[in-house]
């Protein structure tokens, strides 16, 4: 299972763009997030026109991880005439989303992410550790038998995902990479990833949400980087 990506920039560092995923399963478009430019980055590809059913899966409600999702989904409702359906840990988003215009009437919303799911593809909620005013997860995508993990944003890598990855359980990873050596108690670093994953394993490990130019250095540590289309 391989992700395409819009963007792969922090917050801090939107020269790379919102940190933002996308993929095909059974008919279904899925987004995981929606920052500040992915529904201009969607608006100039095809997929949002093609696909009848679409899908958000939201990791946490900071901006850059929701902060054009009113548009898209008003887009969606107004111009498509189509419904999307959103999916959060909690309707703290509904609220949000109702302060900005875009009523409950214009999509679908849910809580339960085994709704999201399409025949061929389970979807597993992770919880992980960014922000301590919010909810804050990952996923597992087990597609067809091969599981896939997505950290969002996050300090660390949970025991029971790393055990699965180097048990070969999880095949892909796609793991924040915020900093280059930078301790902190939001985000993780290349340093701390590498101290983590042995050079053998590495190139099953897609670096994300990049708040620098470190692309090199994490490609002269054997990882690899999605590529934006």
């Amino acid at each position: 299972m391989e992700l395409k990506f819009t963007g792969i920039g922090a917050a801090y560092y939107p020269v790379l763009g919102s940190n933002c995923a996308f993929f095909e399963h059974g008919g279904c478009l899925y987004l995981i997030d929606c920052g500040e430019s992915t529904f201009k980055s969607m608006y100039s590809r095809n997929e949002i026109y093609h696909y009848d059913k679409i899908t958000v899966l939201i990791t946490h409600l900071h901006a850059d991880h929701i902060g054009s999702l009113g548009s898209l989904l008003s887009f969606c409702n107004i111009v498509l005439h189509k419904k999307v359906l959103l999916a959060a840990e909690e309707d703290t988003i509904v609220h949000i989303l109702s302060q900005s215009g875009v009523q409950p009437d214009m999509y679908e919303f849910t809580t339960d992410f085994s709704k999201c799911e399409t025949e061929g593809l389970r979807i597993k909620v992770q919880r992980v550790v960014h922000a301590k005013d919010m909810l804050c997860c990952g996923f597992v995508f087990d597609c067809d038998g091969e599981k896939t993990y997505y950290s969002g944003d996050t300090s660390i890598i949970p025991e029971n995902i790393l055990r699965m990855f180097l048990s070969g359980e999880i095949k892909t990873m796609y793991q924040e990479c915020t900093y280059l050596d930078t301790d902190s108690i939001s985000h993780f670093s290349l340093k701390k990833l590498s101290e983590l994953i042995q050079v053998n394993e590495r190139n099953r490990i897609y670096c994300m949400h990049l708040g620098d130019d470190i692309k090199d250095d994490i490609m002269r540590a054997g990882f690899r980087i999605p590529e934006v289309v």
